[in-house]
């Protein structure tokens, strides 16, 4: 294909229609993103927004986390990015400074078993409504082991989000492709245990006195039925295309 036939979309915040407008000179198409060859997500609620649709072309992430919007080189940064990702060779750049990373993420479907699943991008959580009340908590893991904690909740993050939520609850941050972190949430023992766990497990609410509510991605979605477990599996993956060997700041630093 073509450089000038391939076809390019930019998502997210203010900032968008100024980026768009600076890769006006790159030899790409500008596109919806349901028609393009790479997206270009500006902000965490355009990148989930964009992800939870499970692309099946790269995505390029960019804000304070991964290229800073206010960046006077951020225009430069993201056509590196884009002449990189889409390049036949897939070699990215030649400068050290901007090569290519590809990396895999896992999307993650959520079935509390009241409708219809949910899909998530960085994180799933069990938390009790009101504040600072204690329930009783189950993982089911795959492999057969389980864990059994009173908490005031428990979290489940892919790798692209554990270094929010789930890290400032206790949890490891984990690269790509290492399987999801798992901490329980305030709990209510001094010496607690957090997971990596594979692609798959279960959830659920061991006591009936608390309400507990399902957060998927930051956003309430329903109060959880008692002993009904909440399965949570990788069932889906997506490419992000970032600059190899940049330190992503970490989400729980600005929660």
């Amino acid at each position: 294909m073509e450089p000038s036939e391939r076809r390019v979309a930019v998502v997210g915040g203010g900032r968008a229609t100024a980026l768009r407008d600076a890769l006006a000179s790159l030899p790409y198409r500008a596109a919806e993103r349901s028609a393009a060859d790479a997206i270009v997500a500006i902000g965490d609620d355009a990148l989930r927004d964009v992800l939870v649709d499970v692309p099946d072309v790269p995505v390029i992430p960019v804000g304070s986390r991964w290229i800073a919007v206010d960046d006077v080189d951020a225009e430069r940064r993201v056509r590196r990015l884009l002449d990189g990702a889409l390049r036949d060779d897939e070699r990215g750049s030649d400068s050290p400074d901007d090569a290519v990373r590809r990396t895999t993420h896992p999307i993650l479907t959520v079935d509390s078993g009241s409708g219809e699943p949910r899909r998530a991008v960085f994180d799933v959580a069990l938390v009790t409504a009101e504040p600072a009340r204690i329930s009783e908590f189950a993982v089911d893991f795959v492999g057969g082991d389980e864990a059994a904690f009173r908490a005031d909740g428990v979290v489940v993050a892919t790798p692209l989000g554990s270094d929010g939520y789930a890290n400032a609850a206790g949890g490891p941050v984990v690269e790509p492709g290492g399987g999801l972190s798992v901490a329980s949430i305030a709990p209510f023992s001094t010496r607690t245990d957090a997971w990596v766990a594979a692609e798959g497990l279960s959830l659920s609410v061991e006591r009936e006195t608390e309400s507990v509510a399902l957060v998927v991605d930051g956003r309430e979605c329903e109060t959880v039925t008692p002993h009904r477990p909440v399965s949570i599996e990788a069932a889906d993956s997506v490419t992000l295309v970032t600059r190899s060997g940049a330190r992503r700041a970490r989400r729980s630093e600005t929660l």
